[in-house]
């Protein structure tokens, strides 16, 4: 039995409706008539249709993080966010500038530069003095240059740098979740053959079996989201850490 964590948020989420798919605007005017149909034909010779983006998408590694067993969500609130947020600022000058550092070294070196860099170039600062708005996602680039945000902005800063400088883009997470002093917060989950590693802008750089600080509700990757929730009865251990969190 999995207890879930966060029901409210976790409900908003998965009542979100997905969007729908839109049908071809184009349609045949003028059908071709019967004996005008000429099928298409293969031959054995013709040399298989190349490529250059995989049909399939690696999927990501489930982020059973910080004592949690996390939960396929299917569609939720956070996924365009995360989309738009990811696929830009891949030739932006500064996130450049700042993965060059990084792009030679191992998998912890780039999670400890890229850490470094942004905790220097990025100040905290609340949406509502940097947009105007209570909540919303920056891009790398505009977080660089403004040199400020909020949690979410900070750990999208490092996801795209870090991607940058080579680091495989489904092995990177933003995770949406409580801290226990400093209430709602978000950090980066980057995913190694070390295990999992939380970027937190203010803990830093800590492995995710060692945070004791952080509980996540929701976590999105490349392609997938996931809820999480902590396991009680047929494991003692972890039904051990349930109740001890829940005591907190």
């Amino acid at each position: 039995m999995i207890r879930a964590i966060g029901v409210a948020v976790v409900g908003a989420s998965l009542a979100t409706a997905a969007p729908a798919f839109a049908t071809s605007a184009e349609t045949a005017a003028n059908p071709s008539k019967p004996d005008a149909y000429r099928p298409l034909i293969l031959k054995r010779s013709t040399a298989p249709i190349s490529s250059n983006r995989s049909l399939i998408l690696a999927r990501p590694a489930s982020p059973d993080v910080f004592g949690t067993v996390a939960v396929n969500a299917g569609v939720t609130i956070y996924d365009a966010r995360f989309r738009r947020v990811a696929q830009t600022d891949a030739r932006d000058p500064l996130v450049l500038r700042l993965a060059a550092g990084a792009a030679n070294l191992d998998p912890i070196g780039k999670l400890r530069m890229v850490q470094q860099e942004i905790s220097q170039a990025v100040h905290w600062s609340h949406d509502l003095d940097n947009m105007g708005v209570a909540d919303f996602w920056a891009n790398a680039g505009e977080t660089l240059r403004r040199g400020s945000g909020d949690a979410e902005d900070i750990a999208i800063a490092k996801m795209q740098v870090l991607k940058a400088a080579g680091f495989d883009p489904k092995d990177l997470y933003i995770s949406v979740g409580r801290h226990s002093s400093r209430g709602a917060h978000i950090v980066l989950l980057a995913r190694t053959a070390s295990g999992f590693f939380a970027l937190d802008d203010k803990d830093g750089m800590v492995p995710a079996a060692q945070n004791t600080r952080f509980t996540p509700i929701m976590t999105i990757g490349q392609g997938m989201s996931w809820v999480h929730g902590r396991r009680v009865g047929g494991n003692p251990r972890l039904a051990s850490a349930a109740t001890k969190n829940r005591a907190k």
